[in-house]
């Protein structure tokens, strides 16, 4: 499974403490194994353009959600990151 993000979602990525990108990189790990899992799919959004699955994630300092889509064949696109201070 090969995956490719957005400029949107590597501004926040590249920005983040290296506490918040280990909980991420864990996370993109995990999708990559098995995007087809209910975690993976925890939230769905729909808008004019498409829709996007949601993951959630916290950590001891900060909250999130990273949004991505599959796309045909074997590629996910890491849409965007959020990411908040608790």
């Amino acid at each position: 499974m090969d995956f490719v993000f957005t400029e949107e979602f590597y501004a926040v990525y590249e920005d983040v403490d290296d506490d918040v990108v280990a909980i991420v990189d864990e996370v993109i790990r995990s999708l990559l194994l098995d995007h087809t899992s209910g975690w993976a799919r925890q939230g769905r959004i729909e808008g004019e353009e498409g829709g996007s699955w949601i993951i959630t994630m916290t950590g001891p300092d900060f909250e999130g959600a990273l949004y991505w889509e599959y796309r045909s064949g074997d590629e996910i696109v890491l849409l965007a990151l959020v990411v908040r201070d608790r």
